[in-house]
């Protein structure tokens, strides 16, 4: 289920709950999305509060009447590319989760050879 908000700084961006990170109740940084150039980017969870972040209702009701009817136009036109969005998300996710499995092994790898040569070094020093 996507969140829709604005951000001072990004313009409209959507969270993408269903993704474990984006999760409620985690401490972990939040994956965003910003819609104005269909990029996603990391924000630390304790950011994502006004006056920083809006709920896209919120932000378009506190709008004068003008600027809340051309917000809510634009919202509209965002969300209608949710679809398209929602696949690059998911797929640069996947890759992010993939690259950081390659780490892990890599890292699990130098630490079990580290390990051996440990003990190999340390029978040889029994000799």
């Amino acid at each position: 289920m996507p969140w829709w908000g604005h951000s001072k700084e990004h313009g409209w961006v959507v969270l993408d709950r269903s993704l474990p990170t984006n999760a409620p109740g985690l401490k972990e940084n939040l994956l965003f999305f910003r819609c104005r150039d269909s990029t996603t980017y990391v924000e630390k969870r304790k950011n994502w509060n006004p006056p920083l972040y809006s709920f896209a209702p919120n932000y378009i009701r506190d709008l004068g009447p003008d600027a809340s009817a051309d917000a809510a136009a634009a919202l509209k036109v965002v969300q209608s590319q949710w679809p398209e969005y929602r696949r690059q998300i998911q797929q640069e996710h996947r890759a992010t989760e993939e690259r950081a499995e390659t780490v892990r092994m890599e890292s699990d790898k130098q630490e079990k050879a580290a390990a051996k040569e440990k003990k190999k070094q340390a029978a040889l020093s029994r000799q």
